[in-house]
Protein backbone atom coordinates (compact mmCIF):
# COMPACT_ATOMS: atom_id res chain seq x y z
CA UNK A 1 0.00 0.00 0.00
CA UNK A 2 2.54 2.32 -0.06
CA UNK A 3 2.79 2.85 -3.25
CA UNK A 4 -0.89 3.99 -3.15
CA UNK A 5 -1.04 7.98 -4.06
CA UNK A 6 -3.23 8.07 -1.08
CA UNK A 7 -0.61 6.74 1.66
CA UNK A 8 -0.47 8.43 4.84
CA UNK A 9 2.39 10.87 3.90
CA UNK A 10 0.69 11.76 0.52
CA UNK A 11 -2.31 12.54 2.48
CA UNK A 12 -0.87 14.50 4.84
CA UNK A 13 1.35 16.66 2.22
CA UNK A 14 -2.15 17.39 0.49
CA UNK A 15 -3.81 18.23 3.52
CA UNK A 16 -1.06 20.72 4.55
CA UNK A 17 -0.95 22.11 0.85
CA UNK A 18 -4.32 22.38 0.09
CA UNK A 19 -4.69 24.70 3.63
CA UNK A 20 -1.69 26.49 2.28
CA UNK A 21 -3.00 27.30 -0.68
CA UNK A 22 -6.48 28.09 0.38
CA UNK A 23 -4.36 30.66 2.96
CA UNK A 24 -2.43 32.30 0.24
CA UNK A 25 -5.58 32.53 -2.06
CA UNK A 26 -7.34 33.77 0.84
CA UNK A 27 -4.72 36.53 1.30
CA UNK A 28 -3.60 37.54 -2.29
CA UNK A 29 -7.59 38.19 -2.50
CA UNK A 30 -7.35 40.39 0.47
CA UNK A 31 -4.06 42.01 0.23
CA UNK A 32 -3.13 41.76 -3.29
CA UNK A 33 -6.08 42.20 -5.19
CA UNK A 34 -6.31 45.71 -4.20
CA UNK A 35 -3.10 46.90 -6.04
CA UNK A 36 -4.31 45.04 -8.78
CA UNK A 37 -8.06 45.86 -9.21
CA UNK A 38 -8.67 48.48 -6.75
CA UNK A 39 -10.80 46.51 -4.10
CA UNK A 40 -10.14 43.16 -2.52
CA UNK A 41 -11.59 39.51 -3.60
CA UNK A 42 -13.52 37.97 -0.66
CA UNK A 43 -13.73 34.50 -1.46
CA UNK A 44 -16.10 33.64 1.79
CA UNK A 45 -18.50 36.74 1.26
CA UNK A 46 -18.98 35.21 -2.26
CA UNK A 47 -20.06 31.81 -0.57
CA UNK A 48 -21.39 32.90 2.12
CA UNK A 49 -23.89 34.96 -0.18
CA UNK A 50 -24.18 32.18 -2.82
CA UNK A 51 -25.54 29.73 0.27
CA UNK A 52 -27.63 32.59 2.11
CA UNK A 53 -25.46 32.20 5.57
CA UNK A 54 -22.86 34.15 7.46
CA UNK A 55 -19.43 35.32 6.44
CA UNK A 56 -17.90 32.65 9.08
CA UNK A 57 -19.96 29.75 7.15
CA UNK A 58 -18.50 31.07 3.85
CA UNK A 59 -14.75 31.17 5.08
CA UNK A 60 -14.92 27.72 6.61
CA UNK A 61 -16.66 26.40 3.29
CA UNK A 62 -13.84 28.35 1.48
CA UNK A 63 -11.31 26.10 3.69
CA UNK A 64 -12.98 22.92 3.95
CA UNK A 65 -12.79 23.04 -0.15
CA UNK A 66 -9.65 24.26 -0.59
CA UNK A 67 -7.74 21.96 2.28
CA UNK A 68 -9.87 18.67 1.73
CA UNK A 69 -11.70 18.83 -1.50
CA UNK A 70 -9.00 20.18 -4.13
CA UNK A 71 -6.29 18.22 -2.41
CA UNK A 72 -8.34 14.97 -2.63
CA UNK A 73 -8.81 15.82 -6.37
CA UNK A 74 -5.30 16.51 -7.19
CA UNK A 75 -3.73 13.05 -5.53
CA UNK A 76 -6.31 11.41 -7.91
CA UNK A 77 -5.87 13.35 -11.27
CA UNK A 78 -3.18 15.95 -11.21
CA UNK A 79 -0.43 13.93 -8.89
CA UNK A 80 -0.85 10.67 -10.84
CA UNK A 81 -1.54 11.74 -14.16
CA UNK A 82 -0.34 14.59 -15.08
CA UNK A 83 3.51 14.99 -16.09
CA UNK A 84 5.99 17.57 -14.99
CA UNK A 85 7.24 18.46 -11.55
CA UNK A 86 4.64 18.95 -8.66
CA UNK A 87 4.28 22.53 -9.03
CA UNK A 88 3.34 22.54 -12.51
CA UNK A 89 1.12 19.79 -11.94
CA UNK A 90 -0.54 21.42 -9.29
CA UNK A 91 -0.96 25.05 -11.60
CA UNK A 92 -2.65 22.47 -14.15
CA UNK A 93 -4.78 21.20 -12.11
CA UNK A 94 -6.22 24.08 -11.01
CA UNK A 95 -7.16 25.63 -14.66
CA UNK A 96 -9.81 23.49 -15.04
CA UNK A 97 -10.82 24.25 -11.16
CA UNK A 98 -10.60 27.94 -12.44
CA UNK A 99 -12.54 27.76 -15.60
CA UNK A 100 -15.35 25.85 -13.61
CA UNK A 101 -15.46 28.63 -10.98
CA UNK A 102 -15.20 31.30 -13.49
CA UNK A 103 -18.36 30.04 -15.59
CA UNK A 104 -20.35 27.84 -13.52
CA UNK A 105 -19.82 29.10 -10.06
CA UNK A 106 -19.23 32.95 -10.07
CA UNK A 107 -22.49 32.91 -12.57
CA UNK A 108 -24.54 30.94 -9.60
CA UNK A 109 -23.36 33.13 -6.92
CA UNK A 110 -24.43 36.69 -8.96
CA UNK A 111 -21.15 37.71 -9.90
CA UNK A 112 -21.25 36.96 -13.72
CA UNK A 113 -19.27 34.98 -16.04
CA UNK A 114 -15.37 35.38 -14.94
CA UNK A 115 -17.16 38.30 -12.63
CA UNK A 116 -17.74 40.14 -16.64
CA UNK A 117 -14.35 41.87 -15.58
CA UNK A 118 -11.11 40.87 -17.17
CA UNK A 119 -8.88 42.68 -14.10
CA UNK A 120 -10.56 39.84 -11.73
CA UNK A 121 -10.88 36.94 -13.55
CA UNK A 122 -6.89 37.59 -14.10
CA UNK A 123 -6.52 38.22 -10.46
CA UNK A 124 -8.53 35.15 -9.58
CA UNK A 125 -7.11 33.29 -12.20
CA UNK A 126 -3.73 34.23 -10.44
CA UNK A 127 -4.86 33.12 -7.13
CA UNK A 128 -6.16 29.53 -8.70
CA UNK A 129 -2.12 29.38 -9.78
CA UNK A 130 -0.54 30.04 -6.35
CA UNK A 131 -2.77 27.46 -4.90
CA UNK A 132 -1.90 24.64 -7.71
CA UNK A 133 1.47 25.82 -7.59
CA UNK A 134 1.88 25.41 -3.20
CA UNK A 135 -0.26 22.51 -3.31
CA UNK A 136 2.33 20.50 -6.06
CA UNK A 137 5.19 22.13 -4.28
CA UNK A 138 4.54 20.84 -0.99
CA UNK A 139 2.76 17.28 -2.47
CA UNK A 140 6.14 16.68 -4.98
CA UNK A 141 5.96 14.12 -7.51
CA UNK A 142 5.24 10.29 -7.42
CA UNK A 143 8.40 8.32 -6.68
CA UNK A 144 8.78 5.67 -9.67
Amino acid sequence: MSNSIFNASNVVKALIGGFLGTLAFTLMGKFVAPHLIGHSMDVAAIIAHMLGTSESIGLMMHFMVGTIVFPIGYLLIGYKYLPGPGWLRGIVFLIPVYLIAMTVVMPMAGKGMFFNSVPMSMVALMGHMVFGLILGLVVGTPKK
